[in-house]
């Protein structure tokens, strides 16, 4: 049966507070799934995910704070874009509990990866495993590292959309804050399933491959054959399989 879904605005409790969008497929379940987006973020890439998503799992995709309607600043620091999921969280967490309390499971897509890592870190109570999808954990294809130096060109940078110099900037910010999420993630105490596609043509599986050196033994590798970049598209009940692996795992 496929899945409703609704877009809510609510507001995320950043050092400034701001206001986000998002999308909620809602379920009287005791599981909620949040995703956080890659960049540029665009939730309408997950419509498709949301509708195929399985009963008994609530689904959040949120707007990354820098995209939302409005939005003119860019946020490249980690700390300030898992914040934006403290209302999804329990009240246990300060700046949670506006929504049905919850047990919790982080999923990122390419740069959202890093974020669903270091949300797990930063919420050690609420987040109880992780799926990264596509995780750019160290560089992209050399094609797409060329373009993001291209768009620092003086005689070019003027001309290029706020959106693409967002892209920029949070490629760019990650650099400094990837190292100490690596070390840190060692000693990670929760389910992760790591996915990626071996037809990627953004980031290289290589990203994978590091990522599992990083994390400690509760972590599952699933390499899809044929799986582009765009997995959430492609194949989205592969996802969701991975967040019912964590849920079986977390419940022990």
């Amino acid at each position: 049966m496929t899945r409703a879904y609704q877009e809510i605005t609510y507001t995320a409790p950043l050092s400034n507070p701001l206001e986000l969008d998002a999308y909620l497929a809602p379920d009287p379940g005791d599981w909620r799934v949040v995703v956080f987006p890659g960049t540029p973020c665009n939730k309408l890439l997950y419509t498709r995910f949301l509708r195929t998503a399985p009963r008994g799992l609530e689904v959040v995709v949120i707007t990354r704070p820098g995209f939302g309607k409005g939005h003119d600043a860019v946020f490249t620091d980690f700390s300030e874009q898992v914040a934006a999921i403290k209302p999804f969280l329990p009240s246990s967490v300060e700046g949670g509990g506006a929504f049905a309390e919850k047990k919790i499971i982080t999923l990122g897509v390419s740069y959202g990866g890093e974020l669903a890592l270091k949300a797990a870190l930063d919420f050690p109570g609420a987040v109880k495993g992780v799926v990264t999808v596509a995780a750019l954990i160290d560089e992209p294809h050399d094609y797409a590292l060329r373009l993001e130096q291209l768009g620092g060109e003086a005689k070019l940078e003027p001309y290029l959309p706020n959106r693409w110099q967002k892209v920029r900037a949070e490629v760019a910010g990650r650099r400094a804050q990837i190292g100490p999420l690596l070390q840190a993630i060692g000693g990670l105490d929760k389910p992760v399933e790591v996915l990626h596609g071996d037809f990627d043509a953004l980031v290289p599986r290589s990203n994978a491959y590091r990522l599992m050196e990083a994390l400690g033994p509760d972590a599952n590798l699933d390499i899809i054959t044929g799986g582009t970049h765009y997995l959430e598209l492609q194949y989205p009940r592969r996802l969701h399989r991975a967040i019912e692996r964590v849920i079986a795992r977390a419940e022990g």
